[in-house]
């Protein structure tokens, strides 16, 4: 899968890595959306040691596989998650993973970008 990743000084790299698995609690999400907000930049910055990484941590998408113990999640369901900060499978990739109890089901009527 592909992966964009940054430093302190926003140089941009894309990546081409193994798609990640979720362990026990995690959902494994097919990115549709990826958010973008102040701590995205300003993380990178402060943490000028951290190297590239992928800082995304706002998603959208469709559950792709569970952990185990996930049993309110399932292949194929509409989701929005909060993925940990500072941990590796952030949301600027075409896979992601978020912890279960980060994650809603999102209505039909409401878009991936949070739209109706």
């Amino acid at each position: 899968m592909k992966e964009a990743v940054y430093d302190h000084h926003f140089r941009v790299e894309i990546r081409d890595v193994p798609v990640p698995e979720p362990k026990a609690g995690q959902v494994l999400i097919r990115t549709v959306v990826s958010g973008l907000n102040p701590k995205d930049w300003k993380v990178p910055k402060w943490n000028k040691d951290q190297g590239p990484s992928n800082h995304g941590d706002d998603i959208s998408g469709y559950i792709e596989a569970v952990g185990e113990g996930v049993v309110d999640f399932h292949p194929g369901d509409r989701v929005a998650a909060f993925h940990e900060m500072l941990t590796p499978h952030g949301s600027f990739a075409e896979y992601s993973i978020a912890w279960a109890r980060t994650t809603f089901h999102l209505p039909s009527n409401v878009s991936f970008e949070g739209g109706q």
